[in-house]
């Protein structure tokens, strides 16, 4: 079988595994969230092995003729593609592990769901122009809006729909510009054809701000970011770890694909528009970073959290060089592990404890050992405390800017500049993720009223109120007998696992670092 076809095969996986699902889970709806798993995981094996046999050179990329002049559907699994689907692939494994125990209404529909918005992830990851991927786009628009409303809240539908109209809004944008490249080059490949095409064209600046406007969209890139603090800290939990750690990111490719497979970075080196959209990369870091600090509720912390790291990736995709997009896309890979489980131990807290406040986290460490340790590694690495893994996409992107300083794209008072907001942002992290290590770790819980819940069980009367001798105990013996009430293995393992990877990839960068590597000889040798 000729090797191209493996990319089909990665695609059909979730598609027919959630048809499978469904059909499976109405006779027998525990078996859902394993087969959901295991249809993952099938993906994650076949993704890895295409990511072999591109190694060993073999050619990954397939044409299907739909009788559409020059808008085949085309799939092309290049180092960009693999390096998103071996990310996305990966996460999904472990979220929809955390699934079977998290999701208790609406199993059936939730790990359906789950692994089309797989399909839809890893079709817009493999594909090989702009018409097919925005094909996938809306696919995946639709399927991760369900996901979103999942709850079934008056707030979890208004979330869902808000977010689907943006992405709707985007949609149509990519629509316009992918019917603009076309007349213009008579193909909508990413092959950096833009050079020739759009240099000195009037309706190129048109293009271009179609295109990253529908794709800044999805990233949650500021000004278009308004749906990602409301649908994030809505959504079921392992959907919001897919969501800010892995979904996201198509937004982001999309990104890197319309600065260097459309446009090249040679006809944007002297041109406004990428200086434009690196100052809206840096306000998107700054803006994210400074609302993050004003919340009170975690999950939405996280959420504006991930409007700031979308900043740090598309910095790295504007500075135009390969340090820069190399720090970039390693922070795609930093922030899939980082938020990921960053989200998955919040939804723990919440299951376990039905805490959701960022004051009521005192002595979390005492109840939820594994789960604060998960946190602690997470924030540290989003911070960039070496040598967890963020510190090494910040560091490559302090040296992309002054890279981009010494060959002119920028100032030099801009290149320190952009270093000096690196350095600043890190110490807005540590302002809002600080307290909640300290918090966790060095604050007693404090006694519970009766109305604090603990899950189904309420164990908080139980754990708080002990009595020795049918008297109260006191405050500082109360916590002498707080019950561990962590999990089981199906949630802990993937929040640990993902935390764990910030510090082991921090530890061999060198991992890491060849397939960021690989994406970066695609543009610049």
């Amino acid at each position: 079988m000729n090797s191209a076809y493996l990319i089909i095969v990665a695609l059909l996986i979730p598609l027919i595994g959630g048809f499978i699902v469904w059909g499976i889970s109405r006779v027998y709806e525990e078996a859902g969230g394993i087969l959901a798993t295991l249809f993952s995981t099938a993906t994650l094996f076949v993704v890895g092995w295409m990511y072999y046999l591109s190694n060993q050179g073999h050619p990954l990329s397939l044409k299907i003729d739909i009788g559409i002049i020059n808008l085949p559907f085309y799939f092309k699994a290049d180092a960009l593609g693999l390096f998103l689907s071996l990310i996305t692939s990966f996460v999904w494994v472990l979220a929809t592990l955390y699934a079977i125990e998290y999701i208790e209404e609406r199993k059936t529909l939730f790990n359906v769901f789950l692994l089309f918005s797989l399909y839809g992830m890893l079709g817009i990851s493999l594909t090989g122009n702009l018409f097919s991927l925005l094909i996938f786009f809306e696919f995946f628009s639709v399927a991760s809006a369900v996901l979103v409303i999942h709850e079934g809240t008056p707030e979890a539908v208004r979330a869902g729909f808000q977010y689907l109209f943006m992405s709707v809004v985007g949609s149509v944008a990519i629509i316009l510009a992918t019917a603009i490249l076309w007349k213009l080059t008579g193909s909508t490949d990413f092959t950096g054809t833009g050079l020739s095409a759009l240099s000195g064209n009037a309706l190129g600046p048109v293009l271009f701000w179609l295109l990253i406007f529908g794709f800044a969209v999805k990233a949650g890139m500021f000004p278009v970011h308004v749906w990602l603090p409301v649908a994030h800290p809505i959504a079921p939990s392992p959907a919001s770890a897919l969501l800010s750690g892995v979904m996201i990111k198509a937004g982001a490719y999309g990104i890197i694909r319309v600065v260097y497979g459309i446009f090249g970075a040679q006809l944007l080196s002297n041109h406004i528009m990428i200086k434009t959209l690196m100052l809206l990369a840096v306000i998107t870091l700054l803006l994210g970073s400074i609302l993050a600090i004003l919340q009170k509720e975690l999950k939405r912390m996280l959420a504006y959290s991930s409007v700031a790291q979308i900043g740090y990736v598309v910095l790295g995709i504007t500075l135009l060089n390969a340090n820069g997009l190399a720090g970039g896309v390693l922070h795609i890979f930093n922030h899939a592990l980082m938020k990921g489980a960053l989200f998955l131990a919040a939804g723990s807290v919440i299951h376990k404890t039905g805490l959701r406040q960022l004051s009521e986290l005192k002595g979390l460490g005492k109840k939820m050992p594994w789960t604060m340790a998960a946190i602690t590694m997470a924030a540290l690495s989003m911070i960039g405390v070496p040598p967890f893994i963020g510190f090494f996409s910040k560091w490559l992107l302090g040296l992309g800017a002054l890279d981009a300083g010494s060959a002119g794209l920028i100032s030099s008072f801009s290149a320190y500049g952009i270093v000096a907001i690196l350095v600043f942002s890190g110490l807005l992290n540590m302002v809002y993720y600080g307290p909640i290590i300290i918090r966790g770790w060095f604050m007693d819980p404090e006694p519970a009223s009766g109305s604090e819940g603990l899950g189904n069980l309420n164990l908080a009367s139980a754990q708080l109120h002990a009595t020795d001798g049918g008297e109260p105990l006191g405050h500082a013996e109360e916590t002498k007998y707080i019950r561990k009430v962590e999990p089981t293995w199906l949630m802990t393992v993937p929040t640990f696992t993902l935390a764990l990877g910030t510090l082991v990839f921090g530890l061999a960068i060198n991992l890491p670092m060849r397939l960021v590597e690989s994406v970066v000889r695609l543009y610049f040798g």
